[in-house]
């Protein structure tokens, strides 16, 4: 009986202790959440990226397409969202933000800016979706080589997103059919160069002449088709570059 009890008294201080850590460990996140980390100004954010990409960031002959004001969560930020614009060019996927800022600091301190890269070609991938508990129209964005990230858009900026999502993909599938159609023609172009050659005798046609053009031998014809000599008649048709393999 006296062991029941204690077991059921150790249960018991084990279930108030691991209660209590609990407790203490929430109470520390959200002491971190509302004490350390203050929301950046949007409209703030926004003119910092802008300028950014307009100091110098855009490469030489590369064209800004599509912009959308969005936000990204880090767990770093204790998923405070870091607003910012995601920029489509000619050339890449351009994310520029700035990063929620610790409260000890002053409210002059120069923003921290947060930059993300993607190269704009077919091995690009994004994906339309709902994020951060399907709170949020968004995008993930993959690349080889790239970590993948994810883009929530800014109220009322959805539209703008998906705008920017349509025409990436849609110049990746321009850049496919080209390249398939470059492709096919390749293959054609393969094709007739390994294709066998003929050519039909003409009036004033001698065996010496037909090799010349064919850039060959008048022992060459002669071995493909089986002349006996060298004497060739008119409508008689020739094989005068064998198919290669």
């Amino acid at each position: 009986m006296k062991e029941s009890e204690g077991l059921y008294r150790s249960f018991r201080f084990l279930k108030k202790a691991l209660l209590g850590l609990a407790v203490v460990l929430v109470g520390l996140l959200l002491f971190g959440y509302f004490f350390f980390m203050r929301h950046v100004d949007a409209p703030k954010a926004w003119t910092a990226a802008d300028r950014e990409l307009q100091g110098g960031m855009l490469h030489y002959g590369e064209k800004l397409e599509r912009r959308a004001k969005v936000f990204v969560r880090r767990p770093s930020d204790y998923y405070r969202g870091a607003n910012g614009i995601l920029y489509a060019t000619n050339d890449r996927l351009i994310f520029i933000g700035v990063a929620p800022g610790s409260k000890f600091e002053s409210e002059d301190a120069p923003p921290v800016i947060l930059s993300l890269e993607f190269p704009n070609d077919t091995s690009l991938d994004m994906n339309s979706r709902r994020l951060y508990f399907l709170t949020a129209h968004g995008v993930s964005v993959s690349h080889p080589g790239v970590p993948r990230a994810d883009f929530a858009a800014v109220r009322g900026e959805e539209a703008s997103l998906d705008s920017l999502v349509d025409y990436v993909n849609g110049v990746h599938a321009t850049q496919r059919k080209e390249a398939a159609k470059e492709r096919r023609l390749r293959e054609a172009v393969a094709a007739l160069i390994r294709a066998p050659i003929y050519y039909t005798v003409k009036r004033g046609d001698a065996l010496f002449s037909i090799a010349r053009r064919f850039e060959t031998t008048p022992e060459q014809i002669q071995q493909w088709n089986q002349l006996e000599g060298d004497r060739v008649k008119i409508g008689q048709r020739l094989l005068v570059k064998a198919p290669k393999k």
